[in-house]
């Protein structure tokens, strides 16, 4: 059965972990946006309870977090419980750690109480921090005793982001000068929400530096969807025939998003489409299509980034064309489970030959694997759901124990992996509007075209309105005698006021789709096209009465056809409840390339240079417009349009209408 559907995914567990720590840190009032509802993050988000801060639920995934900061904090009346989550443990070890006169218990699961834990405590021991273990190894649970921690100075070798927090945390939390410098680049997450929250944080080549006393301020925490979730989609629509996936707003961290970039060296159809910038990071949407893949050799440098997604990276190896291999993984040994011991033993019980070696494995690939067996996960979450999906790719033979397991880090898994495969066709046959903003040179009108006739809508030329009453209004500017002003006699006028405010203007639209303009019952055609119109129509396009005017003309049309409108602010002043709103961008220098030959028709000689000048004036004038301007809707979809033919742009559009159908 094929995947297919938009998806969004719970927040994103690194994110949760660290915005919850560090809003209890500040003094003040912070709230968190799709925070991942997870065992692993909900127990963080206790734990930080239990030292002091007030958490209040204020609607799904939401929270508000109240806390008087570093000083109020206290010590936890009951054992601390992290539950499954090694992060979760870690980096309320380093907080506890660096809090004078705190002490608390650390504990989890059976799972987790066997994960080593010294390579975490042995170098806060190291800076000063006390601590005591309860059991007869280095493993939960443990008492930290927390100590002021002075001057920071740490060199990072395992290439560890959680001993990393760890100590940063720790040195946050004494207020002391922290000089960190990593050997092996690691994960960023900390780094860059601590910036969101106010903190120094200053990097000079692999070293890090905070000055002493930094304490984070209060903040909103919208947290990205996790992208280490959308991992096993992105795997299953490459691997099952005819599917098409749109994966909306996941992180796309550079250190967490490389799976994609090794699915695409596999030769995964895969497109990756950025928007904003949320609590310091990157992210966007991951666009999915099935497609044939190749077996590879993960790059050894490409390890510690791809640590979480290489049991699913080994599913899709396992049903690629070729070898598929990596090495240099032993971290795999101490995650949930010994990932690649289990890994190893379940693909060889439903059949597939594998090479085990210390730090990896190799197998060969087959598209047409049948899988049939047993999965038994040893209560590690990745390795059921990567099981999963090797089901789906295989027949459906497995019986996959554990599934309970999931409930640590992806609750609603299984509802978004029986949406997307329901196999539901849609039914559409309502009328609905499609808008296109974008600066000047971005491509919107083409696409927009191309997305028009792809789907058998109409296309929108507002332009051609605003042109319209120019052409009416200067008319009857004529008629009035023409004295003064044209500029000033649109708003000044009285005479042409009344008559611009009342003029019938409509539009309809021809069996080929072409827009039909009318002015008091007169099609206008040829008229509107004219060099005159062009220099007059600025004026009416600033009057704020003729653009109500206009938005009324679109928003009764919208009412009649179905509709792609293309503009600067059709998603935000025209079309507010458009279905689909795209925003185009582009580097301007590529924006001013496009428009040369257009500008050079105009004045012969100019410049790239120059035409990229007047682009960029232009985009600062209708930025700043008090009404119309330039500005994306909150919910518009950002592609950027710099590298990407028109056509590939108006597939990236249908694609996302396609998936957000079913």
């Amino acid at each position: 059965m094929p995947m297919r559907g938009t998806l969004t995914f719970p927040g994103d567990k690194s994110l949760s972990h660290r915005a919850a720590i560090l809003a209890t840190l500040a003094s003040g009032t912070s709230t968190i946006s799709n925070f991942l509802d997870a065992g692993d993050t909900m127990n963080t988000l206790k734990a930080m309870q239990a030292l002091g801060a007030r958490v209040t639920e204020t609607g799904p995934r939401s929270f508000r977090i109240e806390s008087g900061g570093l000083k109020t904090l206290r010590s936890p009346e009951t054992v601390i419980d992290c539950g499954n989550s090694g992060t979760g443990a870690r980096l309320i070890m380093g907080l506890v750690a660096g809090l004078e006169g705190v002490s608390a218990v650390i504990d989890g699961d059976a799972s987790l109480r066997k994960r080593p834990m010294r390579r975490v405590l042995a170098p806060l021991e190291k800076l000063g921090a006390k601590f005591e273990w309860l059991s007869d190894t280095d493993c939960l649970p443990v008492r930290i005793h927390g100590t002021k921690i002075h001057k920071v100075e740490f060199t990072e070798t395992l290439g560890s982001a959680q001993v990393k927090s760890a100590v940063m945390l720790a040195a946050l939390a004494s207020g002391a000068e922290l000089t960190l410098t990593e050997n092996i680049p690691s994960r960023d997450h900390t780094e860059n929400m601590l910036r969101f929250a106010g903190v120094q944080v200053l990097r000079e080549g692999n070293t890090i530096r905070v000055p002493a006393g930094q304490v984070p301020a209060p903040r909103e925490y919208k947290i990205w969807g996790d992208i280490s979730s959308a991992a096993f989609f992105a795997v299953g629509a490459s691997l099952v025939p005819d599917s098409e996936l749109v994966l909306r707003g996941v992180l796309l961290n550079p250190f967490r998003d490389r799976y994609l970039t090794a699915l695409k060296d596999m030769g995964a159809a895969i497109e990756i489409l950025p928007q904003r910038d949320e609590c310091g990071e990157k992210g966007g949407d991951v666009m999915v299509r099935s497609s044939r893949l190749k077996g590879i050799q993960l790059p050894a440098e490409s390890i510690p980034s791809l640590i979480d997604e290489i049991p699913v990276l080994t599913i899709a190896g396992a049903f690629a064309s070729g070898r598929f291999s990596y090495r240099d993984a032993k971290e795999l040994r101490v995650k949930e489970s010994d990932r690649i011991g289990i890994m190893v033993k379940n693909l060889q019980a439903c059949g597939v030959a594998v090479t085990e070696f210390d730090d990896g494995l190799e197998l060969a690939g087959d598209p047409q694997r049948r899988l049939t067996g047993t999965i038994e996960p040893h209560m590690d979450h990745r390795i059921v759901m990567s099981f999963e999906v090797a089901n789906l790719a295989g027949g459906g033979g497995l019986k996959i124990d554990g599934k309970e397991w999931i409930e640590t880090s992806f609750p609603s898994f299984y509802e978004k992996l029986q949406f997307v495969t329901s196999g539901k066709m849609p039914d559409h046959k309502k009328i609905e509007v499609i808008t296109i903003d974008g600066p000047a040179g971005s491509g919107k009108s083409t696409v927009a075209y191309m997305v028009a006739k792809a789907l058998g809508y109409n296309q929108i030329d507002s332009g051609a309105l605003y042109r319209a009453f120019t052409w009416a209004g200067y008319e009857k500017f004529r008629q009035l005698g023409g004295s003064g002003d044209w500029a000033t006699a649109i708003e000044a006028n009285s005479g042409l006021k009344t008559y611009l405010s009342e003029i019938p203007l409509e539009i309809s639209f021809g069996s080929d789709g072409r827009q039909h303009v009318y002015a008091a019952g007169r099609e206008l055609g040829d008229e509107l096209r004219s060099p005159e119109i062009a220099s007059r129509i600025k004026p009416v396009a600033d009057a704020r009465y003729l653009r109500e005017r206009v938005r009324e003309v679109l928003v009764d049309a919208a009412s009649r056809f179905s509709l792609v409108a293309d503009g600067r602010d059709m998603g935000t002043d025209v079309f507010v409840d458009a279905a689909y709103k795209f925003f185009l961008t582009a580097d301007s220098r590529t924006r001013a390339a496009r428009r040369l030959a257009e500008f050079q028709q105009k004045q012969a000689g100019i410049t790239l240079d120059e035409v990229q000048a007047q682009i960029e004036a232009r985009d600062r004038d209708d930025e700043n417009r008090e009404f119309g301007g330039l500005r994306p809707a909150h919910e518009a979809i950002f592609i950027d349009t710099s590298s990407r033919t028109q056509e590939r742009v108006a597939d990236i559009m249908l694609a996302y209408i396609r998936c957000a159908r079913m």
